[in-house]
């Protein structure tokens, strides 16, 4: 497969290329969105827009695949098991995240209490 590079400035890329061509509306560059976060001064970074649980769960989804919403589960089942109610919510917000009617159906010992 190649790969070509695609200059930024094309017409084709421009919003309303063809208005601004006939003279109606100026030309505006479609630009990507950068969605990282800000960099500081001190060159830390301020974090972006997502949720940490949302990060969590792309993260998860990234190892796991299709098979993240039962992984998640055995997770929270695994913190369960040693006592970690915090991270046993947090696992099963990932799994309602992946499978909103696989985690009402967790066994009884994960249920939030």
């Amino acid at each position: 497969m190649s790969v070509r590079f695609a200059s930024t400035n094309h017409p084709g890329r421009r919003l309303g290329w063809r208005a601004a061509g006939r003279g109606l509306i100026a030309p505006a560059l479609a630009r990507a969105a950068n969605d990282n976060g800000t960099p500081r001064a001190d060159g830390s970074e301020v974090p972006g827009p997502f949720e940490p649980l949302l990060i969590d769960a792309l993260h998860h989804f990234a190892v796991h695949g299709l098979a993240a919403a039962s992984a998640a589960l055995e997770q929270a089942g695994d913190a369960a098991a040693h006592g970690d109610a915090d991270a046993r919510d947090h696992w099963l917000a990932v799994t309602r995240m992946f499978d909103r009617r696989l985690a009402p159906r967790a066994p009884s010992d994960l249920a939030p209490s």
